[in-house]
């Protein structure tokens, strides 16, 4: 045999199980564990704990911050830009959607006959 026999040891010592390793609990032993205690399980209502930590926050800081605002922090030019952008997309939509694909084809074609011989595809091989 050109190999020794066993199995593979890590680097770092002992394994977790021989080091005393921590054992992740179950949800069904907990709610177990609570049952025998006596203490009955609380089912908060939805939106509860939002509920609790928008309080929170309330009490801490001292204002309230609004969920469903969007700050635009975006320069004036930046925003101008963007307008602009948007309202010559949308000329080019539709200016694309004006013409049929027949249109667009027959466009195309016009402007490949106006193009001088240069551009034509040169004959490769003998013959």
């Amino acid at each position: 045999m050109s190999f020794v026999g066993g199995k593979l040891k890590l680097k770092g010592g002992e394994p977790l199980k021989a080091a005393g390793g921590v054992k992740k609990k179950k949800k069904q032993e907990e709610k177990a564990l609570t049952a025998a205690s006596g203490v009955p399980e609380q089912d908060p209502g939805p939106g509860t704990n939002d509920d609790t930590a928008e309080k929170t926050r309330k009490a801490i800081h001292g204002y309230e911050l609004d969920p469903n605002a969007v700050e635009d922090h975006r320069t004036e030019a930046e925003k101008r830009y963007e307008g602009r952008f948007r309202k010559v997309e949308e000329q080019m939509c539709k200016k694309a959607a004006s013409k049929s694909h027949r249109e667009r084809v027959k466009e195309f074609n016009e402007y490949l006959a106006q193009l001088s011989e240069h551009h034509d595809i040169p004959k490769v091989g003998p013959g």
